[in-house]
């Protein structure tokens, strides 16, 4: 899921480029933009889910019972 995550925020970032450098409207710009944002908060959220489950594998296991 991470992996999916990723991709798609990194095509949502190279699409938001993309559009802003072709825009032909202000509405294309901030439509640019607001792709380029979203795909950076997909990259963070990949990151902390990582972190997370870094910590997660590093605590110790309890005892059933």
């Amino acid at each position: 899921m991470e992996f999916i995550v990723l991709v798609v925020g990194l095509l949502q970032i190279l699409g938001g480029i993309l559009v802003t450098i072709t825009a032909k409207s202000a509405i294309h710009e901030i439509l640019g933009m607001l792709s380029f944002g979203l795909g950076v908060l997909s990259v963070a959220l990949v990151i902390v889910i990582n972190r997370l489950t870094e910590i997660r594998n590093r605590l110790p296991t309890r005892p059933a019972g």
